[in-house]
């Protein structure tokens, strides 16, 4: 059979939907009016050419273009063809449908950070942490578009790096926010100092949460919350970077009324933890030491190197 003597057509069918289906000719006619399409036929050694030309490649073109040889109207079955599958290269852009930017988990349980691009050729996903962090994984890049979270904790809580790049263009980058929800864990320290009056010892407890959500913080005295609004101690509240609260307790006056136990309690929506800061004996050493310090100074001692008292 001689297919020169048979008709040929091009056709063009849609990658994401192939039953959208365009004639683009047949035989030595255009069947679409758009400039950018032409069409060539030559004979060449008894070979019949049709040879479709597509300028300005757009992303729009992609597609799968088929050549078919027209043997028997009546028969498709009978009909020869062959495919050629167009694609356009272009840099990553990244799928903000399936690549969110925040990501919340809970502590102990499984999650995923997930980011994925269009572009040709198909664009390589590797991820990375803030400050050249370790990874879940164990190292400090992983290559996928999924990275998983088996079992969460509090320090996998941070910013993430999705590098997306294909070779054309400078590749794109995606920051996603990873919170984890956890219960405060607390931290307490005491400090003594003497710079703020001379022969005057105060103290200070400081007590350090990190939470998500942000806690309560509250002071406890003997069990009961400390108001601040007393003229014997003072209390300070901040919070900070990377899901940590900060809040001081400073003693202005130590005398027999301020003996006692003083905690530190916080709270969020997933938890309570509470630590005992002092007790009466870190009160009753701050008071030995003020009273040593002033009889020193009494007789003539002054660890301040200021004038002795008369």
């Amino acid at each position: 059979m001689n297919v020169n003597f048979f008709p040929i057509a091009w056709f063009k069918f849609e990658k994401d939907d192939p039953t959208k289906t365009t004639v683009l000719s047949i035989s030595n006619k255009l069947m679409v009016r758009n400039s950018k399409f032409s069409l060539r036929i030559h004979v060449e050694n008894g070979t019949n050419n049709h040879i479709l030309k597509i300028q300005n490649i757009q992303k729009t073109d992609i597609a799968i273009y088929r050549c078919v040889v027209m043997c028997d109207d009546a028969n498709s079955d009978a009909n020869t063809s062959a495919d050629v599958e167009l694609d356009v290269n272009r840099p990553p852009v990244i799928s903000d449908a399936s690549s969110p930017t925040l990501v919340n988990a809970m502590e102990g349980q499984f999650s995923r950070l997930e980011c994925y691009a269009d572009g040709f050729p198909e664009p390589r996903v590797t991820w990375t942490r803030e400050n050249n962090g370790i990874l879940t994984t164990g190292g400090n890049f992983y290559r996928g578009n999924v990275l998983r979270f088996y079992n969460v904790t509090k320090d996998d809580r941070g910013i993430y790096f999705c590098n997306i790049v294909n070779g054309i263009g400078g590749g794109v980058r995606r920051i996603i926010d990873f919170r984890v929800t956890f219960s405060p864990v607390i931290t307490v320290s005491k400090i003594m100092y003497s710079h703020r009056e001379p022969l005057k010892r105060n103290l200070d407890v400081q007590c350090l949460v990190e939470a998500y959500p942000t806690p309560k913080i509250e002071w406890l005295y003997n069990g009961v919350v400390l108001p601040n609004d007393n003229h014997d101690y003072k209390i300070m509240e901040n919070t900070t970077a990377h899901q940590f609260a900060y809040s001081a307790l400073t003693f202005l006056k130590i005398d027999n009324e301020r003996i006692g136990k003083y905690t530190c309690k916080a709270q969020n929506t997933i938890g309570t933890a509470e630590v005992t800061a002092i007790e009466h004996q870190d009160l009753e050493q701050v008071k030995k030491r003020t009273h040593q310090e002033r009889t020193r100074t009494y007789f003539g001692f002054n660890i301040y190197g200021l004038s002795p008292y008369l």
